[in-house]
Order: C-alpha cells, then structure tokens, then sequence
C-alpha cells in the first residue's frame, strides 16, 4: 500500500508539483541571525507565517516579531517629521533600518498609507485553513484575523487516524484595542537577551553577527502543532506613549510581568517572573552612531538557592565594509537550575564587498548583492558540571565567504571547527554552488565532516518557480558511517512543516516537491480574494542497512 501510494505521489506531483517559502527563510535566517538555513530555529517559521503583514504607517504600530521596539520609535520619529513612508528606499534610510533589513523583510511589510489620495482605511478579516496528511500523521490548522485581532490553533494526531486520536496542539485568541492587547492560548515570552525569560527553541550558534544581539519580541502567540515548548495561559499588554506593560500567567506555573521605555536610540526594561523560584532582571538595548549595545543583568532566588548571570554584546561599524561584535556570558549552573554553566567569550567580524552585482532576472529594490561577503567568528566558553566536570570547555569558530559570481551564479563556503575536551571534536566544510535565473534554480551542495570517523554528503537539486506553481527535484548521496559525524539537511516541505533531517549511514534519497496556487475574486467588484493553494512532498531514501523509508506530505490552505 505504501509503494502505490509513494507512486501515486510523484504522479500528482507531475502537476502539482512549493517549498517552503524563500521569503520566509530569508525573514527567519535575519531575525534569528542563522547562517543557513539548518541553523533557523523551527519556531521562528513559525512566527512568520503566523504575522499577519505589518503596515508601517499605522499611526498605532508597535513592536512585532519583524519590528524592535527601537524600529518603532525610529519609524515614529521620522513619520512625526517627514511623513509617510512611501517606497523601501526610502524605510532603509531610515534609523535602526538597512538595505539588508528591507530587504529581508519587505515580503511582511505594507507601505499603504491612507494619506494618499483614493486610498482610505477599510476593515479586512483574513482567513486561513489548512489540511496536512502524511504516511503516519494528519492535522490541520485554522487561523482568523482582523484589523485588531487574531484567533487560531492547530492539532495533529499521534497516530494516523480519521478521527484524530490523541495527538498534540495549540490554540490562541489575540485581541487588541485602545486598552491594550490581550492573548489568550498558547504563547511564548522573549525578553531582554533571554537570561529571564526566553520560552521556546533559542538558537545557540553565533556563526554569524547578526546572533550576537538577540531580538526580543515579548509576547508572541504561538499557531503550532507543538505544545511542548510553549506556554498556556493568558497575558495582556499595554502601551502609553513609550512605555510599555505586560503582565502573564500560565498553567505551568509561571507568572510575572514585564516594563520597558523605548527612546529615540533604544529601550530599558525590566521582568519580574516567578518559575518555582523569584527572577528579577534588567535589559536594554540602544543604538549610538550605527553601534548596537545590549545587556541583561538577572538575579533568581527566594524558593531556589540565589544566583545571578550576565550578558552583554556590542555590535561595531569600523568601515562602511568591516564590522565587529564582542559578546560576554556567565550564567551559573544554579540559574535556572541548568545541568552545566556557561562563562564564555565571543567575538565575531565581517567585510562585505563595496562592489554590487545585478542579479540576473530582478529589478527594482534588492536586484544587486554585494560581489563578496565574508565573516569569521569564534566562541570559547567554560561549561562546567560543577559536581563531576569543572573544567569543561569548548571553542566554536565558524568562517564564511559568500561570492555572487556572475549575476545568475553564486558560491558560498563554510567551515566550522568545535573543540571540546571532554569529547571528540568536530570539522566541518561546505560548499554551495547556486545557478539562479529568473525562475529557475540549481544548486549543488557537498559537504564533509571529521568526528569520530570522516562522511560525506551531497546534492544535486533544480527547479522551477513561477507565481503559480513551483516544482523541485532534489538527489541527495551520503557516506556517514558515525551518528556524531551526522549532517543536518534542510528539506524543502510545505509551508508549516519545516523540516531539517539528520542524515546518517550510507545511501541515497530523492525527494520531489511542488505546489500550486490559484487566486479568485468571490465577485467581480469584491476587494476580498481567496487562494488556493496544494502542496506536495515526495521522498525516499535507500540506506544499505536499513529498509527504504518512504515520505508522502500532502497539504492543502484556502486564504481568504
């Protein structure tokens, strides 16, 4: 049954035949300072898709997970002088703004200003639906929104079944107004640098300098099938000129709440959450000159044996083409009652090129890259057990150099080195040539690493992507003999089901991946659209000492 249904897959997939969305993973890589895209942590794509679009003249914006509180009060200040934004050019020369930042996120930005002429406020409500079905899984997600709300969940079943025995999921309302925003579901909360109060996946690798400052976002509701990492309860927000408030609780035992003051270079702020024991801390973050400062100072105790950690992190522009960062870390294994501490020290610098390429088959705002990017960065850090390991360390240093070839050709290598005394090391190096013309795209990758053993991997993949539909062929070799010599690979999927496999053992895969759009007004003078969109993923992998294992992801969304 499962070979005619893998068959059956890549006869559909003939026609069906989107990924993950590039725009997506260029937003997610920005926001969380990833280098690739095995580096996003799985909920930020997550976040992103969740957002609704941010329209950056509204006269009531706030922060969001593609907007600091420091973009806001930029945003607000140079509106309260110049006027509306009206063209990405134009939101990159403003403060706390780059090209690099436009550009990552010009996708889930809305320039609309009701200033202009024919143009004028209009209520919308958005609908979003959306069917999974897999070998072994099925769910479903659902999400409502309006010009001051938000409502969603998702579930999937443990086991394949019609009717959805067990299985995991979450639910959120967001509702905001002149009184504040209040959500109630399930969320997460990100504050300061994370030493307080950072729930869900954080990304530990600083292989680039963007991941030296992390970006808090406070509240964010969260429209996933895992519950695990989240919180459930309630919390409200409001904001008065530029402070801002929250209060929360959750069914975990969490509680506490959350003021910062946002000015014209940064933010302070500070969290009081109780977690089985009392955290107290302080944050900011600021902008001096084109520098990024940030810093959090946090003390627990009062239910715990007391403690206190550190971190702080300062970004430089020596030159218009050269940056450098520094970060310094000590929190105590008795903080957060972590198994091990971490004291370490950071350092990171990066050159982009003063020469720009056009990129074959663009125009317009972010048609040219600079011809070469490169960026070195090292992080050495004590982690002891304080019991059984005291002295535990590690040094982590990543390399990087982009070169945008020709205008259709690009090539990008990496190389990463973790030493560790208390276990083997590990080398890597990557390589990623990438021909992009119009809508058509090819990359070939390899990539070899040095652990306990030495393995090896490639692929081959071309497609094909049009505003309708999208169609990518991709066939992967390895040669891992070791699970500690394993390679991370991100597969394309459909959206919502980012996927980033372990390869290991020795053997082959080949995976197809399609999808297809298709939008409609209800009417002929209706201003509202609905999209239909059907994607597909078919795979199998062949490894010589393990059964063939098939892969068969089908999803369908309706947005209106």
């Amino acid at each position: 049954m499962r070979k005619l249904l893998f068959a059956l897959s890549f006869f559909l997939a003939g026609s069906l035949a989107s990924a993950q969305e590039e725009s997506v993973l260029k937003a997610a890589m920005y926001l969380s300072g990833a280098s690739c895209e095995e580096e996003i942590p799985e909920e930020w794509i997550d976040r992103i898709e969740a957002a609704g679009k941010v329209r950056i003249n509204d006269p009531h914006l706030k922060p969001s997970v593609f907007l600091s509180s420091y973009q806001v009060a930029c945003i607000n200040d140079y509106r309260g002088r110049a006027g509306d934004i009206l063209s990405y050019g134009e939101l990159a020369l403003v403060d706390g703004f780059s090209e690099e930042c436009v550009e990552a996120l010009k996708p889930f930005l809305s320039l609309h200003s009701s200033k202009l002429p024919g143009n004028i406020d209009t209520v919308r409500l958005h609908t979003t639906a959306l069917l999974r079905s897999t070998l072994k899984k099925a769910g479903g997600k659902l999400k409502l929104s309006g010009d001051s709300w938000k409502a969603g969940g998702a579930w999937r079943s443990a086991s394949y079944s019609p009717f959805f025995k067990g299985g995991d999921g979450t639910f959120h309302a967001d509702v905001s107004g002149r009184f504040g925003r209040a959500v109630i579901g399930d969320f997460n909360l990100r504050y300061g640098q994370g030493l307080a109060s950072w729930t869900g996946f954080s990304m530990s690798s600083l292989s680039t300098l963007d991941a030296f400052i992390w970006r808090s976002t406070g509240v964010s509701p969260v429209w996933s099938f895992n519950s695990s990492s989240v919180l459930r309860g309630a919390a409200y927000e409001y904001s008065w000129r530029r402070f801002n408030a929250s209060l929360f609780a959750a069914a975990q035992g969490v509680y506490g709440g959350h003021l910062d003051f946002s000015g014209r270079n940064g933010r302070i702020g500070g969290t009081v959450l109780w977690n089985g024991g009392l955290t107290i801390s302080a944050d900011s973050r600021w902008n001096i000159k084109g520098a990024d400062y940030a810093a959090e100072v946090a003390w627990r105790g009062i239910g715990v044996p007391g403690s206190a950690a550190f971190k702080a992190a300062g970004r430089w522009k020596i030159r218009e083409e050269v940056k450098l960062a520094l970060q310094l870390r000590a929190v105590p294994s008795r903080f957060g009652e972590r198994k091990n501490g971490e004291y370490a020290v950071a350092v990171g610098s990066s050159y982009t090129s003063g020469r720009w390429k056009s990129l074959a088959g663009r125009t317009g705002f972010g048609s040219s890259v600079p011809v070469h990017r490169a960026s070195l960065t090292a992080d050495a850090a004590l982690l002891p057990i304080p019991e059984s390991e005291p002295s535990r360390f590690q040094l982590r240093v990543y390399a990087m150099w982009q070169w945008q070839i020709a205008s259709a050709w690009n090539l990008d290598l990496r190389f990463t080195e973790r030493y560790r005394n208390y276990e083997n090391s590990r080398s890597s190096l990557r390589a990623d040539l990438r021909y992009a013309f119009g809508p058509w795209l090819a990359v070939l990758r390899t990539e070899g690493v040095h652990c306990e053993n030495i393995g090896g991997l490639a692929y081959l993949e071309g497609g094909h992507k049009s505003p309708v539909w999208s169609t990518y062929l991709r066939l992967t070799g390895f040669w891992i003999d070791a699970w500690n010599d394993r390679i991370y690979v991100y597969e394309r999927d459909a959206p919502g089901t980012f996927s980033v496999p372990a390869y290991y053992g020795r053997g082959g895969a080949l995976s197809l991946v399609g999808s297809f759009k298709h939008s409609f007004q209800r009417a002929a003078k209706s201003r509202h659209r609905i999209t239909l969109k059907a994607n597909l993923r078919a795979a199998i992998c062949l490894r010589t000492t393990h059964e063939p294992a098939y892969t068969l992801n089908l999803q369908l969304q309706c947005d209106i």
